[in-house]
């Protein structure tokens, strides 16, 4: 089990580059080329060397020439290079947010708020950022290096074995001291993620309740809050900063010793006449360039490894599958939905609905009241399809909703609630919601949801701008835009859950009589306002209590039956 879930997180660490393979490639082919002609830059310094040693003019214009030719062509070639490895950055990260992103709008209602909603913006933030500092550009620098060593080792097998071999030997000690730190770092970068996510949370918690903090007069405590959260994840940070240290510092100490002998042992060599003072400059060269790649490897494999819980995290927002129904038949409403003894629970000592049997008509009107939490909300979710895992059915026409592909019923139904989101965009905007509509059914769902009301007080009309989550407009001009933009998408079921609840009395009952006049719409209202000239209207009244369907009816029969419904109503 733990090696198949190894292989998939490498998979996952492979599919990153999934749509740049062809980029890869030719970024890996200019590293190859910088990389080989790093350790020719060695021969030329020993090819110089010995030429100024023999004295010959001749040769040594000519290397002249040769050696600023080549270096002019590699510099060429190291640009380049390092131009395409910004590119590949750029649409590794703009192709790896884009998926996250696509996951997170996949996942149905349950799942979705199973997460806080920092933690999405933390995904996409924060821990993108450290998989591009502590992945891609590691992993860049691992593949360069490890080319670098390459190059150089037959180089150095060519000059001299004998320091080859102690080279070798330093080798060893510089790798196993890496792997030590690595696991200790993995550690410390999935406690910091936490954090980072711990840390969003709150400032978003913080912000949110703005106005609650301004008029209660909370900066104090507001303030002490986000010192503390502050002061942890700095803490979390350089815990995993000071792990980094060590290793780098470790590494680069390994490495200037390794130099040093090696450049002690060439010497010794060059006193006794093995070799010339032009390959004691070449060894010393492609000492550093077989050390220091060796170095790089080691202060980014420990990065590589501490991202292993990001990109597991990230993997089960990018690889999300809806389980919750597999249908893929396309739900229709010609006749009526069917609720055949329904029962639901959020967990399983919190029953919320219990052996629902219900009925809904094409074009017909109903109101469903009761007492807060009595589970009136939750069954309209049901019916939308928000929530899975519960017992009975729920059937569309003849279809039995775990038959239908879900995603489609929101192409039947608008649900209009009580909190309504804006998009910081124009009012238009709010209401068309990105999509074509005539002039004429614009017209329509303005004067039936009255936002023809209010609109000419607005300077530029459909094209205000009604900021973040409609701040520059009251909530009831807020509500008038919600209800028109469920009414211009045209779906032949309306949901109202407290959807006129923050309208002035005239307004919410104009609105919702023009709703139950519309023959050809079906209507389901959650509402707490009683007004008996409006329940008079609908069809069929339904009074929970408990999670469940107390009674069913018109406004008389209830009224005259005495019962639960018009205690509710009396109380």
């Amino acid at each position: 089990m733990k090696r198949g879930a190894n292989k998939k997180r490498v998979n996952y660490y492979v599919r990153i580059f999934q749509h740049n393979r062809l980029l890869l490639l030719i970024n890996i082919l200019f590293a190859i080329i910088i990389s080989a002609g790093q350790a020719v830059i060695a021969l030329l310094l020993k090819n110089i060397i010995d030429i100024t040693v023999s004295g010959d003019m001749n040769r040594f214009t000519k290397a002249l020439i040769f050696n600023l030719v080549y270096m002019a062509a590699f510099a060429l070639f190291c640009y380049l290079g390092s131009l395409l490895s910004r590119i590949l950055i750029r649409n590794v990260i703009r192709n790896l947010r884009n998926s996250i992103f696509t996951g997170i709008l996949r996942r149905n209602y349950q799942d979705f708020y199973t997460v806080n909603s920092a933690d999405y913006i933390s995904v996409l933030t924060n821990d993108i950022k450290t998989v591009e500092e502590n992945y891609i550009h590691p992993l860049s620098g691992i593949i360069e290096s490890i080319l670098s060593f390459l190059f150089t080792f037959v180089l150095l097998i060519v000059i001299s074995p004998i320091i080859t071999i102690f080279l070798f030997v330093s080798l060893i000690l510089m790798v196993l001291i890496p792997g030590l730190i690595g696991q200790k770092l993995q550690v410390k970068q999935e406690i910091l993620s936490g954090g980072y996510s711990t840390f969003t949370s709150k400032i978003k918690d913080i912000f949110s309740g703005f106005e609650v903090i301004r008029s209660f007069h909370l900066f104090r405590y507001t303030k002490k809050q986000f010192d503390a959260e502050n002061d942890t994840l700095a803490t979390k940070k350089y815990k995993a900063d000071r792990l980094f240290v060590l290793n780098e510092t470790v590494s680069q100490f390994l490495a200037v010793f390794s130099q040093i002998l090696t450049i002690f042992i060439a010497a010794y060599l060059v006193i006794k006449g093995d070799i010339t003072m032009g390959t004691l400059i070449a060894i010393t060269q492609l000492a550093g360039s077989f050390v220091m790649p060796l170095v790089n490897v080691m202060q980014n494999f420990p990065k590589l490894q501490s991202v292993a819980p990001i990109l597991k995290r990230m993997e089960q927002f990018d690889d999300y599958a809806d389980q919750s129904f597999q249908g893929n038949v396309e739900p229709k409403f010609n006749q009526s939905i069917k609720m055949k003894d329904l029962s639901f629970a959020y967990k399983e000592e919190q029953t919320v609905l219990e052996h629902i049997n219900l009925e809904f008509m094409r074009g017909k009107k109903y109101a469903i009241v009761g007492e807060s939490g009595c589970g009136k909300t939750t069954l309209v979710k049901l019916l939308m399809g928000y929530y899975s895992g519960f017992e009975g059915d729920i059937i569309y026409d003849d279809i039995s909703i775990k038959d239908c592909e879900v995603g489609k019923i929101s192409k039947l139904a608008s649900i209009i609630h009580q909190n309504v989101y804006m998009f910081d965009r124009s009012i238009k905007d709010n209401i068309c919601l990105f999509n074509e509509y005539s002039e004429e059914e614009l017209e329509k769902a303005l004067k039936n949801s009255g936002v023809d009301k209010f609109l000419p007080a607005m300077q530029q009309k459909l094209d205000t701008m009604v900021g973040e989550n409609g701040a520059n407009l009251s909530g009831g001009q807020r509500q008038r835009i919600a209800i028109a933009r469920a009414l211009i998408k045209g779906a032949p079921l309306l949901i109202l859950d407290e959807g006129t609840a923050a309208l002035d009395q005239q307004t919410s009952h104009d609105i919702e009589r023009k709703l139950l006049n519309n023959k050809e719409l079906t209507l389901i209202t959650i509402t707490h306002k009683l007004n008996e000239e409006l329940l008079n209207k609908y069809d069929q009244i339904i009074y929970m209590d408990n999670g469940k369907v107390i009674e069913c009816g018109n406004y008389s029969e209830l009224y005259a039956a005495q019962k639960g419904f018009y205690q509710f109503c009396s109380a």
